[in-house]
């Protein structure tokens, strides 16, 4: 119980191994568990009670002894099942945060249909340089007609990917600084259009991010996303409810594709979002105890409103730049900007060639 204690406040020290920062990264999970652990207690003491006042009647009424043993049995059943169900509810928290929760539990607890066969895609990009490789590649052609208000800034290309209907959008360029859209403002806003429009089976954000070396990333490497979360949004736990620590978290669960993974090349892992190219020694914390393999700019705002909306989604990240490297992050981010970008397009073709015309769930395992 103390080392949950510890991970609800996000103030651990960071660990050097990934399944111990694995396993503080189910925070949503914690008051369940204490809830649970306070009904084992409950259950065992009012057996206890029950138990010693019934043998006390039956000193003094020798003939009820034979029916004093109910209670006890009973509080011993209720606590072993509840024993169970917490070890149950550990092993799951844990389990999911390796992709390993079951299929039909998952699509119950989050409402995704991971079992629709995946007909239409939208991909989401924040950068015309990570769009244009895909755009040119399959020779998507930009819409003249956009089916939102024209007064926003994003940009939409529709095409196939062999049979797969695509619909990429771009955030645009800010009409005053001349400049890509990024971070989480612009890409919540084109996932929520996006979605209304299209009316996908599956939601991908793709661009280029950083990885910690630490994790096993190198430039060029593609991730597939675990889970997203938001490092920068610290609210303490004790401010008005202990919820809003793990509310600025977000914790946006993406359906397990293992299989998916390992078909198309890429690796898998959480992928965590802030609105700043840099970090805080704060931020830097968080991400090392959630067991953050990737950082990057968009994809846990797209994940809040896929979540709000029950769509599916996954993050493809194509990596540019080391953040516990020696290199400074912009120079490094500039100089490998274009040939992360092709790897991204490789990855993202890969994956959607695979993934066309069936259910999420099937790329789980194998």
């Amino acid at each position: 119980r103390r080392r949950h204690a510890r991970a609800h406040t996000h103030t651990r020290a960071p660990s050097s191994h990934p399944w111990e920062a694995m396993a503080f990264a189910h925070l949503p999970a914690l008051p369940r568990l204490r809830r649970l652990a306070r009904a084992v207690r409950t259950s065992l003491g009012w057996a206890r009670r029950t138990r010693g006042a019934r043998e006390g009647r039956a000193r003094l009424e020798p003939r009820t002894q034979t029916r004093g043993l109910w209670p006890y049995a009973v509080g011993v059943a209720g606590g072993a099942f509840v024993c169970h169900a917490t070890l149950a509810a550990c092993d799951t928290a844990l389990a999911d945060e390796r992709g390993e929760v079951d299929c039909k539990e998952e699509t119950h607890r989050s409402s995704r249909p991971v079992d629709k066969p995946v007909k239409r895609v939208v991909i989401l990009v924040a950068m015309e340089q990570e769009a244009r490789p895909f755009v040119e590649k399959h020779s998507l052609r930009k819409m003249d007609t956009i089916p939102w208000n024209s007064s926003l800034p994003m940009v939409a290309y529709s095409g196939y990917v062999d049979h797969l209907e695509c619909h990429l959008v771009w955030a645009g360029s800010d009409p005053r600084y001349k400049v890509n859209n990024v971070a989480t403002t612009a890409s919540a806003v084109s996932a929520y259009v996006s979605i209304n429009a299209f009316k996908p089976d599956l939601v991908v954000s793709a661009g280029t991010a950083g990885a910690f070396g630490a994790m096993g990333a190198e430039i060029g490497d593609v991730y597939l996303s675990t889970k997203c979360i938001f490092h920068h949004r610290r609210i303490p736990d004790d401010f008005d409810s202990r919820e809003f620590g793990d509310y600025g978290l977000g914790n946006f669960r993406c359906p397990y594709v293992g299989r998916l993974a390992r078909l198309s090349g890429c690796k898998l892992g959480v992928v965590s979002t802030s609105d700043s190219l840099d970090y805080t020694p704060k931020d830097l914390e968080i991400m090392l105890a959630e067991g953050a393999s990737v950082k990057e700019m968009e994809a846990a705002s797209i994940g809040w409103v896929c979540h709000h909306l029950d769509v599916p989604f996954f993050a493809v990240k194509s990596i540019t730049d080391i953040i516990d490297g020696t290199k400074p992050t912009q120079d490094e981010f500039f100089s490998n900007l274009s040939s992360a970008s092709e790897a991204l397009q490789t990855k993202l073709t890969a994956i959607l060639k695979l993934v066309q015309g069936k259910p999420l769930h099937t790329w789980r395992f194998g």
